[in-house]
């Protein structure tokens, strides 16, 4: 569970449900053209799959043990989140009530929310810092994040499409991106409290494997805490100008935009750097 993949799969995962969150409970949610759940909703089942298809190699190293169980409810709740937003995409392309496009929607984000249990019992049971509590926190943070930066990436570009769209949704997002950057640093802050990525492994065959799979970098103490803060103190300076830009509407809404593309190249580079520390 220590390797690269992952610390891919959460990423994925976190970014999915974090997603969902923002598409299903956001105050865009009936307000917007159906093709903006469709494509959001579309990129939310596909990062879901992403992060069931990359878990499924770490997770063979937990067979045979009793957290095997626990690493297979977590990929068949990941699966479960991308076929039920399949479904409430389709619901809402249907013309379907609103209420059951929520329905559908709740249920998808509950369905992603319930792997994070599965996945700090994994982290707590392997010795994990702060147990099953941190754990789930490490994951709801990065979720914050994630979701943050992804959706509004694909709301400023829902721009371009909507062109007389009210600016008062790019301005809710910009404010939520600053939220997203609170929850960043409290990820990678947490990170800090677990050992670096082969730290503690007796020198020998297991340490070796390990440093192979890891850039040497990120084994020096708290070089990957250090690397996250400051891709994190950029994405804080673009939120800070997201906010701005947002407020003027008009073509400052495609400079947001340009904007969060910056944000979608760094944020998982913070993510990347605490979720290095998680299993």
């Amino acid at each position: 569970m220590t390797a690269p993949a992952a610390v891919l799969a959460t990423v994925l995962a976190t970014t999915a449900v974090g997603s969902s969150v923002l598409l299903w409970f956001a105050p865009t949610f009936g307000q917007l053209r159906r093709g903006y759940d469709a494509l959001t909703g579309s990129t939310i089942a596909l990062l879901a799959l992403g992060a069931w298809a990359a878990f499924s190699g770490p997770m063979t190293s937990l067979e045979g043990t009793e957290l095997a169980a626990q690493g297979e409810l977590a990929r068949s709740l990941l699966l479960a989140l991308a076929g039920v937003t399949v479904v409430a995409v389709l619901a809402r392309a249907l013309r379907a009530p609103g209420a059951v496009v929520r329905l559908l929607g709740a249920a998808a984000t509950l369905t992603g929310l319930a792997s994070f249990l599965p996945l700090a019992t994994i982290r707590a049971e392997r010795g994990g810092v702060g147990g099953l509590t941190q754990g789930v926190v490490e994951l709801g943070l990065g979720a914050v994040l994630m979701g943050g930066i992804w959706v509004g990436l694909i709301l400023g570009h829902w721009y371009l499409v909507e062109r007389r769209l009210s600016n008062r949704y790019m301005v809710w997002i910009a404010w939520t991106n600053v939220a997203a950057i609170g929850a960043g640093l409290g990820s990678v802050l947490l990170s800090w409290r677990s050992p670096a990525p082969c730290e503690g492994l007796p020198r020998g065959g297991e340490f070796e494997q390990c440093s192979m799979l890891f850039s040497p970098v990120l084994q020096i103490g708290s070089m990957s805490v250090i690397l996250g803060l400051g891709v994190l103190s950029l994405l804080a300076l673009i939120a800070g100008f997201n906010v701005k830009l947002a407020r003027e509407g008009g073509r400052s809404i495609q400079a947001s935009t340009g904007m969060f593309y910056l944000a979608v190249i760094l944020a998982p580079a913070v993510e990347f750097a605490a979720k290095v520390r998680f299993f």
